[in-house]
């Protein structure tokens, strides 16, 4: 229900075998890299009324000298109830892909859903000795709660694609070549943002307008926030209102879904962007064929009565179930990174944390993912060595160090250093954390006693324009004007 396929796709599918994957650009783990911390890139309104703060985590590679770097933008996971950008799976995700020369970034989105109104804590299922750590706030009023969550997710994933692409001079990255996944309830995200049409204004199931959900169960009282309206309006559509008026749109150039699952196999119908789908098919969170979410609790805890039944778990089809639905529509845009282990618990390790929802060797799994993106990348005219050659012909200069004293700032005044800068020929500008420039000035020496002002406390970042290209350094601004 996406755009058309890259028509060049098909044909470097065929071409590109397995060893020749490995002198791919984005393919090799070669580079070091930094993470820029607690990027702003939205607000908007939670569940149960609350206002949302929305941040990511940008990692980035050192040293590639690559003006046009592939960007892969990650959502965790955790039952759309919990989990942080900071979860070590998407973490090692990240930084396997910068290491290969991607730009990538863990999102914040949106989290939660209205309770149950009725909640009896059995034996394994109180919080305080619960042996496989999910939460009772996964007890939601009813099946409409999962997909209203998993589509504010979405909303936010789309306003984190836009955001990006809005400052993709200041990261150094390729529009043309973006791309998403996300793990378990991330996963769900991901395929969801990447295979609904942003361009038909569409909705998921049950996001208009509902009745009020129910008073919680005093014992998940805790799963809601202030100002616990309940409350359940119009989501809108998917493209969201989180972020807008940038100018981009969240289109995408592929989906890699970790445990990821679909509501409605039928939004695989027509043109869908390529899917790279992981998943171990004795997952008992997300299964990875068609059946109800959270199998754990019904195979492991409810046919000896020690968990109170979960009724109101939604059904998905997971990334087994999508595979055979494209192989049956004759699609070849998908890699199969499917792990066989035949269960259902296979071997009953029911007490797992997680029980067997976790990803089986993420550097052979990101191996793999960065393998079938590659052809994608090159499809769509990215090559490394080309990508900051200069209107002149020649590659772009490369700026030079830059430092900035104090850091944080204080008082709206920062000294900027640059002893390789050509004298009078940097142009500097500070921006906001959308890339926004709000002051700018002219390094004539190599150093520059800057005054900035009175700005509010926060994120800023300071771009140096030197022989064509941006460098781009963080700054942490505190104590307001002297």
């Amino acid at each position: 229900m996406k755009r058309n396929p890259n028509p060049l796709l098909p044909i470097l599918f065929l071409l590109s075998a397995t060893p020749l994957l490995a002198q791919q650009p984005y393919t090799q783990k070669q580079f070091s890299y930094f993470v820029e911390k607690d990027i702003p890139f939205g607000s908007a309104t939670g569940f149960a009324g609350q206002q949302v703060e929305l941040v990511l985590d940008l990692y980035k590679p050192v040293g590639d000298n690559n003006c046009q770097r592939p960007l892969l933008v990650m959502a965790h996971g955790g039952g759309f109830i919990g989990g942080s950008r900071k979860d070590n799976d998407v973490v090692r995700i990240c930084e396997e892909m910068a290491a290969r020369g991607y730009a990538a970034a863990s999102i914040e989105y949106r989290l939660g859903v209205h309770p149950y109104f009725f909640y009896e804590p059995y034996a394994l299922c109180n919080d305080a000795i619960n042996p496989v750590g999910i939460s009772k706030c996964i007890y939601m009023a009813d099946t409409m709660e999962l997909y209203r969550g998993a589509a504010r997710a979405v909303q936010d994933m789309r306003a984190a694609i836009r955001f990006l692409k809005g400052r993709h001079a200041m990261d150094s990255t390729d529009v043309r070549n973006v791309f998403i996944g996300g793990s378990s309830a991330g996963a769900i995200t991901a395929l969801h943002t990447g295979l609904y049409d942003l361009f038909a204004n569409e909705t998921m199931p049950h996001t208009g307008s509902l009745p009020d959900a129910p008073v919680p169960d005093p014992d998940l009282a805790s799963c809601v926030p202030s100002p616990a309206d309940r409350t359940r309006p119009d989501l809108g559509p998917l493209e969201g209102d989180v972020l807008v008026g940038n100018g981009h749109d969240s289109r995408v150039q592929g989906v890699a879904g970790f445990m990821g699952a679909v509501f409605d196999l039928g939004i695989l119908e027509g043109d869908t962007p390529p899917l790279y789908l992981y998943h171990r098919t004795d997952d008992l969170v997300v299964p990875s064929n068609s059946a109800q979410l959270f199998g754990l609790y019904p195979h492991c805890f409810n046919p000896i009565n020690l968990c109170q039944p979960l009724s109101t778990r939604p059904w998905v089809s997971g990334s087994a179930a999508i595979r055979d639905r494209l192989a049956g529509l004759g699609s070849t845009d998908y890699f199969d990174d499917i792990l066989d282990n035949y269960g259902p618990a296979d071997g009953d390790d029911c007490l797992d944390n997680p029980a067997n929802h976790s990803i089986d060797n993420i550097p052979l799994r990101c191996e793999h993912l960065s393998g079938f993106f590659a052809d994608i990348i090159a499809a769509n005219g990215n090559m490394p060595t080309a990508n900051c050659v200069s209107a002149t012909g020649g590659h772009a200069r490369q700026a030079a160090a830059i430092t900035i004293s104090p850091n944080p700032v204080s008082h709206g005044q920062m000294n900027i250093r640059c002893d390789q800068c050509p004298a009078g020929a940097t142009l500097l500008q500070l921006c906001d954390a959308t890339g926004r420039p709000l002051r700018q000035a002219l390094l004539e020496q190599p150093v520059l006693q800057w005054e900035v002002g009175d700005l509010p406390n926060g994120v800023y970042f300071l771009k140096a324009l030197v022989g064509g290209k941006w460098r781009v350094e963080r700054v942490v601004m505190v104590g307001g004007q002297r």
